[in-house]
C-alpha cells in the first residue's frame, strides 16, 4: 500500500527523468530551464496581439516576394531583350510598341525574329 507522502507527490516527465535523474544533469539547469519556459509563456501572453500582427505580416512578406522577384526579373529581360533588339536593327521597320511585343514574347519562351 502507497504512503500518504507518495500520493503526494507527482510524477516527473520523461525527460526530466532521462536528463536529470537517470543521466544526472545539473539541478540548475532544470530552475534555468523552468524559468526561462515560465517567463516565455507570460511574454506570449502578454504580446499575443503584436506576435499574431507580426506572423501576418511576415506570411504577408513571404507570399508577395516570389511575385516580386518575377516581375522584377522579367522587366529586366524585356529590358535587355528591348536593347539588344534596337541595337541589332532587328525589324527596324516597326515601330517601339512591335519592339517592346517580341521583347515580351521572347521572355515568355517565345523566339527572336530572324
Amino acid at each position: 500500500m502507497k504512503s500518504n507522502s507518495d500520493k503526494n507527490q507527482t510524477k516527473l516527465p520523461w525527460w526530466v527523468e532521462l536528463l536529470f535523474v537517470q543521466i544526472g544533469l545539473p539541478d540548475s539547469w532544470l530552475s534555468k530551464y523552468l524559468r526561462k519556459k515560465k517567463e516565455a509563456a507570460n511574454f506570449i501572453d502578454e504580446n499575443k496581439k503584436y506576435i499574431a500582427y507580426s506572423a501576418i505580416l511576415i506570411a504577408g512578406i513571404l507570399y508577395i516576394y516570389p511575385i516580386v522577384r518575377y516581375t522584377s526579373s522579367s522587366a529586366s529581360c524585356i529590358d535587355k531583350t528591348t536593347k539588344y533588339l534596337k541595337s541589332n536593327n532587328i525589324n527596324s521597320s516597326q515601330n517601339k510598341m512591335d519592339i517592346n511585343s517580341l521583347a515580351v514574347g521572347y521572355c515568355h519562351g517565345g523566339a527572336l525574329p530572324k
